[in-house]
């Protein structure tokens, strides 16, 4: 269910503060891919779920995007 309340809490956000949790998170995927290739990260799936973070957010902004094309156009 973690997954969900963390779903419905990146839906909640405006588009600033998701960009910025982005780039957040895009510096902590960069940061694990190094301690991993350096050996000092011990859970690996920890990159896993940064990168399906990014794309959950990324999905969102898609969403709210198409949102506001479809108010602009009516």
């Amino acid at each position: 269910m973690k997954k969900t309340t963390a779903l419905q809490e990146l839906k909640t956000k405006d588009k600033n503060t998701l960009f910025q949790e982005l780039r957040e998170s895009q510096k902590k995927l960069i940061k694990l891919r190094f301690d991993a290739s350096f050996g000092k990260l011990k859970n690996l799936h920890d990159i896993t779920n940064e990168r399906l973070k990014i794309a959950r957010i990324w999905t969102i902004l898609a969403e709210k995007s198409l949102e506001e094309e479809k108010d602009r156009s009516k």
